[in-house]
Order: structure tokens, then C-alpha cells, then sequence
């Protein structure tokens, strides 16, 4: 998955945040996939709205450049993520964005990067790591094998976010978190990983393309990957808990502030 960021928005260098773990997809391919990700951006962002009523199939199709069957495709994908639903009496109407499914990573990250929801959900989805993420490296430190812990470890060392190019810390990051996810050797929390990492986009977001004032903490990073190498299971979960006050901190100050755009 290849993420815009704000800075391709404002004008500033553009950076794309291409996730280096393979997360799969659960996207269609071809020209159901396009569709899908053009309506699904389209929705997330207002185009159509919570409540309206879509266009029709011919105007999507015409408006798209697909046919009607790529059409009628993409909205069953989008229907199986909580964004639309259809009837023979009015056709496709968006759902209410309390019925989307705001954990699945798709949706996350067909939101515009200056959409005032992506600020709640940063806020909301800081607030779920803080509940996961100290238990995963907890579990990680227990179960991890030789080979996860050397990853973990050299993720949290390759993080400069004080000189390094952003790419390369997001990548060490994901890297990073990704792994201790995979350590824990449970198949649900794995599973997280997809919406983990949707999540710590939006952290870069708001944290470290925004200029904040406290940039990724390498030191915490390899606090919490020292503990997992000792296999000290309390001390793992208490540094990710310390390290992830750094986002809850970025969090608050995004909601005080307001939208950006």
C-alpha cells in the first residue's frame, strides 16, 4: 500500500509512505480494484455523503470508464465494508460512518490527509494501540524467536528520526511493529497488523510530516526492543506503554488545534 501524505498536499516535497510488509489485500484486481479505491475516496472524503444516495450504475459507469458489471463489482466490495448499501427501491445510498468499517485499512487510508475525520481517528485509534500494542510486546518478549527479536532490534537501531529521511524511519517503524505483532505468535493479533499500520500512518501524519514538536522516540523504540532481546515480558509492555504517550501527547494537541484543512 503506497500512501499520499500532507506534504504532497501543501505543496511541499512529496512523500510517499510505501509500508515495506506485505499485508496482503483484500481488494479485487484490475479494473474492479481502480473502482473500488475511486468510490471508496470519494465516499470517505464527502463527494457522496452519509445518508445520500449514489449515482446510478450508468452514471458510475460513464463517470469511471468501466462497465456496469465493474460497477455493480465495486459496490459489493464497498457494501462488505460497512460504506454502502443498496435497495431496488432508491439504489446505492452511503451509510452512516458509524456503520464503516473504520478498522479495516482500506478505508482509513482512502481518507484524505487533511479530512478532519483522520484527526478523530488518529485520536481514537491512538487510544486502541495503547490497549494492544503493550500487551503484543508483553507476549513478544516470551515467544519471539531468535530470528524476530535480531528483527526487532534492528529495526529500532536503523530509526534516526532526527537525520534520517522519513521514508526510511517509516519503513524501520513499520518494520519494527509489525514484527513485534508476528512475535506474539497469536494469529489474531497478526491480523491486526493491516490496521496497526494504518494507524501508525496516521501517527506519521499528524506526528512527524506535521512537524511535531517530539518526533518518533528511537530511544524508546529500543528500550522496548532491549526488554523483548532480555525476554523481560513486564518490561516490554511498560516501555511500549511509555513509548506510545508520545502519540497519545501528538494526539491531543492534534484535537486542540482543530482540522488543518
Amino acid at each position: 500500500m503506497m500512501i499520499e501524505t500532507l506534504a504532497t498536499k501543501t505543496g511541499a516535497r512529496p512523500v510517499v509512505l510505501d509500508l515495506p510488509v506485505d499485508l496482503g489485500s483484500s481488494l479485487p484486481t484490475g479494473a474492479t480494484k481502480l473502482a473500488v479505491e475511486i468510490l471508496g475516496r470519494r465516499i470517505a472524503n464527502d463527494a457522496y455523503r452519509p445518508g445520500e444516495v449514489m449515482p446510478t450504475e450508468p452514471e458510475l459507469a460513464e463517470s469511471l470508464g468501466v462497465s456496469r458489471t465493474t460497477v455493480r463489482d465495486a459496490i459489493k466490495v464497498l457494501s462488505g465494508k460497512g460504506m454502502v448499501r443498496t435497495a431496488r427501491r432508491y439504489g446505492t445510498r452511503v451509510r452512516p460512518v458509524e456503520e464503516w468499517n473504520l478498522l479495516d485499512a482500506d478505508v482509513a487510508a482512502w481518507h484524505d490527509p487533511t479530512h478532519p475525520r483522520l484527526q478523530v481517528m488518529f485520536a481514537e485509534t491512538t487510544e486502541l494501540r495503547g490497549i494492544i500494542e503493550p500487551q503484543a510486546a508483553g507476549l513478544a518478549a516470551e515467544r519471539a524467536t531468535g530470528e524476530q527479536i535480531a528483527a526487532i532490534v534492528e529495526a529500532a537501531y536503523a530509526m534516526h528520526p532526527q537525520s534520517g529521511a522519513v521514508e526510511d524511519l517509516f519503513a524501520a517503524d513499520c518494520t519494527f511493529h509489525a514484527t513485534i505483532l508476528d512475535a506474539t505468535g497469536n494469529l489474531l493479533m497478526r491480523q491486526l497488523r493491516p490496521i496497526i499500520l494504518t494507524m501508525l500512518w496516521i501517527s506519521y501524519e499528524y506526528g512527524v510530516l506535521a512537524k511535531s514538536q517530539e518526533p518518533v522516540s528511537r530511544d524508546g523504540h529500543i528500550a522496548v526492543a532491549e526488554a523483548i532481546r532480555r525476554r523481560d515480558a513486564a518490561g516490554a509492555r511498560a516501555e511500549m506503554s511509555q513509548m506510545l504517550e508520545l502519540n497519545r501527547r501528538t494526539a491531543a494537541q492534534t484535537m486542540q488545534d482543530g482540522p488543518t484543512g
